[in-house]
Parts: C-alpha cells; structure tokens; sequence
C-alpha cells in the first residue's frame, strides 16, 4: 500500500478524474446517508449489507483526503477491498488528526495503534474517532470526535495563516534604475537627465537598501546627487521585529513629531509579518515629498482636488479639504514614477490592534539638520523617539510616547474605549518642554458607526487643543498658529448607490495674521448606473483670511464620474467657492507586457489654467511614460509654458547564481529561467495567460523577471512556456512563495526529466485493464522513489517526469505480480506514445 502513494495533489486529481465515472455509478446504486453510515459503525456485526464502495473485484490502492466538518485535513493511503471495507494508513492518519486532539486523546489513539502499519475503522472506535469512507467525493470522512477528545479551538480568530510558501534564496539583489528628461517649449532647451537609483542587498534577514538622486538644481544650474537613505535592516518575523541601522524613518505615534535621524532603531508590528491580519495604516499630519509629485485627493473614495507639489512638508490637516474627519486617502505618483498611497481615517491616531497584542517602536540618533537632500547630522543633536501601544482584552486601549533631546521634550499618552453602543471614545495627551518653553496638547474624539446591512450611519466628532508653546521634534521651536479646532461629521447611506454625508469645522486662531476660520459643507453622492455616479455639494467656508485673498462664502460642487471598468475612469467638477473646475479621463496600464494606459487632464482655478496628458506603456525589460503640460494665467494663455517629460525605468536583479532585466522592483521579485533542455522555448510569467497575457518573457537579454511579489505575503508565482513541445513536462506551473523582505527566488522550468509517455494497457483476451495501479522506477534504480502508476476506467495511462535514454519498470499491484519495462528514446522531444501494452494478466469483467 506504500508503494500506491499518490505525490502530489495534481495526482491525485488524475486518480480522481480516472476513477470518477465507475465510483459515480456505484454511487447512483443507492448510498446511505451520513447518518445510515454512523449507525452502521454503531452496530458492526449487524445484518446490514455494507455499502459498495469498490465495484471490481480485486483491492485498490489509492490516496484519498480526509475530511472534517467541511475541512479538507490533508491526504493518506488507503485501500479499498474487494469485499467493500476500507483500510486506513495509520502514519498518515494520526499525522493529520492529532492537531484535533488533545493530548491525553493523542497519547490514546498512539498506544492503540502501536505496532499497527494500518487499520479497519471500526479498530479505533473505542478511542471516539468514527470514520466513514464516502464514494461520491473519493474521501475519508471523520463522523465524529468525542468532545472530550477535542482540543480547544477559538471561535473568533483574526485571521488563519495558511501553510508557508517556498523560502527565498539566501542571497539577493537588485538595482532600480529610473532616467527622466524635460524638455521647456519656451527655451527649447532640454535639461540635464535626472537619474533615480535605488535598490536593496539581502543576505538572509539582514538587507542592506539605499536610494540615491542625481539632478540638475534649477537655481545654480549645478548637477547634484543626494542619498536620500542608506541603512540596514534586520528582520525577526517569528517575533514580529525589525531592527534598522542608518538613515531612520522613524514611525510616531500621536502627536509626536516626525524628523529624520541617523542611528539605530527597532519596531515591533505584528501586522508587518502576518499579512492575513487586516492593514492598519495609522493616521498622520505630515506628508514629507523628497522630490516633485502628483498627489490626488480622494474622500470617502470618491476624488476631490488634485495637486502638483514640489519636494516639501505638508501638513494633512491644512490640506483645504473642507471634508471634516472621513476617510481620505492620498495617491502620489512620484517623480521618478513610483505610485504611494497615504491613507488615514480621523484626525486622531487610533490604537487599531487587535485584543491582546501590542507594538512598539524605539529609534536613537542624531537628527537631520536639513531639510532635503543628503541628509546632514553634522549640525544635528542627540534625539530618541518611540512609542508603546497595547489593546488590552478587559481594559481600554493604552499608548505611550516619549521624544527626546537636548532642545525638547515630549511625552504623549493615548487611549480609548469601547462604549456599550459600539462607539468609541479617544482621549491623547501631550506635554512638551522646550528651549522655547513649556506646552500641553490634548484632543477627545468620538465615533460611532451603526450598521443596518444595506444602509449604515457615521458620527466623528473631534475637539483638539494646542497651546502656544507646544513643541516636539520636528517642531522644537513651537509654531502652533491655530489653538483649537473642532470638527464633526456625519455619513449616511441609503443604499449601495447612494451616499451623504455634512461636515463642520471649527479652527481658532491665535496668528496675527489670520483670524478663526470656519467650515459647513454637506454633499451626497448617486451612482445612477453601474457606470455614471453623480455628485453633488454645498459648503459655506470663512478661511479667516485678513487679506481678502481667498474666497469665502456659500458655494456649491457638482461633480460628473463616469466609471465604465475597473482601468478606466473619467471626471468633471466644478467648484463655485474657489471658481475652479477639473476635467479628467483616465486609462490605467496593466501589469502586463504590452499594455498601454493614458490621461488627459484640464485644471482652472480662478484664471489659471492647465492642459496635459500623458502616456505609459509597459514593456518586458522596462517601463516607460511621455507626459506634455501647458501652463497659462488663463485659458487664452495655455501654450505661455509648456514642458514635456519622459521617463524610463528598469531594473536589474541576481540571485540563486541567475541575472535578469526587468521592470522596476518595490519590494520582492523571482527570475524565472528555462532549463537547458527547452533550447529556444521562452518561459513566460503571469497572473493569468488569458489572451496571450503576460507580465514577464525571457529571451535574449535572459530570464523572465516577476517584479511584484510582496513580503510576508503567501503568493503565487505562475509560468508557463511558450510553444512548448507536445507532451514537454514544465512542472506543476505555478510555485507557491513566501518572500522575506526585498528578497529574491530563482526559479527553474523544465527539468531533464521532461517527457511524458502515453499508452493503453489490456489484458487476456483483449479487454482494457481498467484501474489498475502500481509503482513505476528507472529499472537501474530499485530503490529510487516511486511514481504511482494507474489506468484509467478503458485502460489508458499516462506516466511524467521520464528522461530520454533511460528504462523504466513498471509494476502493477495485481495477483500475481505483473509488470512491464520501456525505453524512452534519447532524442525524444516530449511525448512518447506507447501505444498498446499487452500483459498475460486476467481482467474480470464488471
């Protein structure tokens, strides 16, 4: 029974498929119920005609999964007799049932079946496991554990990791390489290329990463290169830690303030590593540009405002989005054409974590005395930053952080509380001492969300002070213009179409240059068809402006969306309070070699005016967009300024001992190489060949390169090759990965052993050898690892993995023995068709 393993679920499908058409018939005879089998376990012994679970007259051996309540448990060996009972293996079997057990339970069912290789069902009944085997799945079904046997399983979990993929290669690396040109219509003169690099060497959880900019300043007319981060970074999954060494990111919490600093840091994220945890992605008031970028605005998932900013800080809260606290999310396209987006949901930072798990982060160094560009410590002062958060099981939610250095001091603490309604109460406490003198900042929110299926209710409310001398690093002086501000929102949906929601915000000044500023707005958005959505908004806005340059007032919004699919997207706006309108289409690229995407796009605001449009297209070693833009003080001026810009992307990445070219790498990436035995047959890579699609191809320049696997992430990494010879074994097609951080795969397709042989096998008398299955080996190996062989309900068979020039022997589990040897041929391409094979064997008609 060994030797009939099955290896591979792809085997076991073909059994299956195989064995199908005569396990159905037998089915459609009369099968009894789940019930009928359980006390046809009770009462072994009794007059009942056993179920016929094998319709011919000899055993087979076959591999089957066993199942329970639902769940696919795994897969074992068992045969079925030609009297209808059936014989479990008893390695197999107690493998994948003792995680159901608990441990006395495993300790009994190992000592009864000690010394035992395999067993009837009803052998462990005393141990209240009942087994039954069930024909119409071809499965092992487990009817019942005793309670008291089970081990204790969590109803309410966050989320069930599934099995770990492939591990990635020791070493890896790759270096991303992006070159952008502009050209000014007014000069004509063309500027000197800007070239973006940056990429990551990994040495099993130690990676090294840097990114380094070289372009033309504008002002002096010089060519500078900056680094804008060069560090190491240390991952321990299994405890959910990151360590880093150099330049620092660090993460705050809170009101902490965010500078960058050059030391060593550590972080605790459980999220990080887990990927089927949902993302938390934690709010913030500052969004740090180190290069020139598109930044599109998006409220409640529906686009707002978009920007062109230069490289700068940016507080999110002054965005002038009038929106309240919803759900916005940021998309930054990059200068060097990366896209990022930035998402957060209130003003406040929630402890979103689950009950019981906590997070940290701790980060030591100098600080940044400049703003962009190579960062400069030479100026810098010793600073720490870090933070505590925990959500406890039985107790609200704690944070703690504390900012160091010698020019000021910052401790923060937060928490919140879930109300008996389901609401949430938030309360974040600050205090600062600084060279500038001693601050407080506290905030309270409140938020509740009812849910009714098709329909839902929102309520944020928000009250935030800061005093005058708060300070924190990153703003050590203390420049906090506005004292308090208030906000509230409110969102209703009436049905899966049709949304509103009102916001008010309330900010008081303390600037001698502003007075309070104030806004109400209320907007509701209808998707009339599957494809149009439109869009409607009043707002009455006093920006507390004491020069009169801004437009206060009541205005309105009305908005046209035009969605047709999923790639592609069109918009019309206007605004009446600030007199500014947009005009956008939108056709996305795929991931795919070959595809185009495009936009175009018109802006007013108040006089000035914009056009542009550009192009992308994606290819297999590169990635490359052609945007165009006319500036103007108004629609009549367009063409005063324009300028257009292309840029070019590619990468290149090693490892397992293999090099390839490619598109731009952001995290993970597998080169994908065809044996030598495919000659000039390209290996292509993809998420789906539908049509002809893929997103990689080796070829000249070498192997396929998939550019867009995501750490601590199952995934799968799919291949195929193209015009492959008729019956050339590539393999299973897709490999199942789990790739560490910026890490590497080198994967091979195609093997030595490339050729699959078909036949058909009879016995005396001419008639087809139905299911029949054995073990097939090179016959100069007896004791190679078997391949199991089998025949279809007329006889055929099908046998993999075979290389040319070798001998085969085949050996049936038949009574007797009998079996039969072959030669592949050496200059087989692929298939080789046996045709009919005769064996002096009896086969017994149904």
């Amino acid at each position: 029974m060994r030797g009939a393993r099955i290896r591979g679920t792809a085997s076991r499908l073909a059994l299956i498929a195989a064995m199908l058409a005569a396990s159905t018939a037998a089915a459609q005879e009369g099968q009894a119920e789940e019930g009928q089998a359980v006390a046809a376990s009770q009462t072994a012994g009794a007059a009942q005609p056993r179920p016929n679970i094998n319709p011919y007259d000899r055993d087979i051996a076959m591999t089957v999964p066993l199942n329970f309540n639902s769940r696919v448990l795994g897969e074992m060996p068992v045969l079925l007799t030609r009297d209808d009972r059936f014989i479990v293996e008893s390695a197999g079997f107690q493998r994948l049932i003792d995680p159901l057990l608990t441990p006395e339970a495993q300790a009994e069912l190992a000592a009864r079946l000690e010394g035992v290789e395999s067993f009837a069902p009803e052998e462990i009944n005393t141990t209240g496991i009942r087994l039954e085997y069930d024909p119409d799945q071809l499965a092992v079904l487990v009817l019942r554990i005793d309670p008291t046997k089970r081990s204790v399983e969590s109803l309410f979990q966050g989320g069930r990791p599934d099995d770990p993929g492939v591990a990635p290669e020791d070493f890896s690396a790759y270096l991303n390489t992006n070159m952008l040109v502009q050209r000014r219509n007014s000069t004509g003169e063309v500027g000197t290329p800007s070239l973006y690099l940056n990429g990551a060497m990994r040495f099993r959880n130690l990676v090294f990463e840097t990114d380094v900019q070289g372009r033309e300043d504008l002002l002096t007319g010089d060519y500078e290169v900056d680094r804008r981060y060069a560090r190491f970074v240390y991952d321990q999954p299994e405890a959910f830690r990151r360590w880093y060494l150099g330049d620092l990111d660090p993460e705050t919490r809170g009101r902490q303030g965010y500078v960058q600093m050059g030391g060593v840091g550590v972080a605790r994220q459980r999220q990080r590593f887990e990927s089927f945890r949902n993302n938390v992605l934690a709010g913030g008031r500052q969004l740090v540009l180190q290069e020139a970028s598109t930044v599109r605005v998006l409220r409640n998932g529906v686009f707002v405002r978009e920007f062109r900013l230069d490289p700068g800080q940016y507080d999110l809260s002054n965005l002038p989005l009038e929106t309240g606290s919803n759900d916005v999310q940021l998309e930054i396209q990059n200068e060097s054409g990366r896209m990022e987006t930035v998402s957060y949901s209130a003003y406040l930072d929630a402890i979103d974590l689950e009950p019981g798990d906590y997070e940290y982060g701790a980060y030591l160094g100098v600080t940044n005395s400049g703003l962009f560009g190579t960062p400069d410590y030479s100026d810098g002062e010793l600073a720490f930053t870090g933070y505590w958060r925990k959500a406890f099981e039985n107790r609200p939610a704690l944070g703690i952080g504390l900012q160091a250095s010698e020019e000021v001091q910052n401790l923060t603490g937060q928490t919140q509380v879930i109300l008996k309604n389901g609401a949430r109460a938030r309360l974040d406490l600050s205090v600062s001492n600084s060279d500038y003198g001693q601050g407080y900042a506290y905030a309270l929110s409140y938020d509740l969300a009812v849910d009714r299926g098709d329909t839902y209710d929102s309520w944020t409310f928000v009250a935030d002070y800061t005093s005058e001398d708060y300070s924190s690093l990153g703003n050590a002086s203390g420049q906090n213009p506005i004292s308090w501000i208030f906000t509230g929102a409110y969102s209703h949906r009436f049905s899966a179409d049709w949304l509103a929601n009102a916001t008010a915000s309330y900010r008081m000044s303390r600037s001698t240059f502003m007075d309070d500023s104030y806004t109400l707005s209320a907007t509701t958005t209808y998707r009339v068809t599957p494809a149009w959505g439109l869009q409607f908004g009043t707002e009455y806005t006093d920006y507390g402006n004491r020069f009169g340059t801004t437009r206060d007032g009541f205005g309105f919004t009305i908005a046209l969306i035009w969605s047709p699919r999923y790639d592609r997207r069109g918009e019309a706006r206007y605004n009446s309070a600030r007199n500014s309108g947009s005009m956008r289409f939108q056709q996305s690229s795929e991931n795919r070699v070959g595809s185009w995407g495009y936009s175009v796009q018109s802006t007013y605001d108040d006089g000035p005016g914009t056009v542009s449009g550009q192009l992308d297209y994606v290819g297999n070693r590169f990635d490359a967009s052609l945007s165009h833009t006319a500036f103007g003080e108004s629609f009549s001026s367009i063409s005063d300024e324009q300028v257009t810009t292309l840029r070019i992307g590619s990468s290149i990445a090693t490892t397992g001992g293999r090099a390839a070219i490619g598109r731009n790498i952001y995290d993970s990436f597998a080169i994908v190489y065809p044996h030598e035995t495919l000659g000039d047959h390209p290996v292509i890579v993809g998420e789906s060949f539908q049509g002809g699609a893929y997103t990689s191809r080796s070829g000249a320049l070498g192997p396929a390169l998939s550019n867009t696997l995501t750490s601590y992430v199952n995934q799968s990494v799919r291949y195929d090759v193209l015009d492959v010879p008729l019956g050339y074994d590539v393999g299973d097609g897709v490999l199942r990965v789990r790739p560490a951080y910026k890490s590497g795969y080198s994967i091979q397709v195609g093997s030595d052993a490339f050729v699959s042989a078909l036949g058909r096998i009879v016995g005396n008398g001419g008639r087809p050898a139905a299911l029949l299955s054995g073990r097939v080996r090179p016959a100069d190996e007896p004791n190679a690892e078997p391949e199991l062989f089998f025949t279809n309900s007329v006889g055929r068979f099908a046998v993999q993995k075979l290389k040319p020039g070798k001998t085969y022997r085949v050996e049936l589990f038949t009574s007797p023995a009998a079996g039969f040897e072959f030669t592949v041929p050496a200059d087989n391409e692929g298939l080789l068709d046996m045709q009919t094979v005769t064996l002096p064997i009896d086969v017994p008609e149904e």
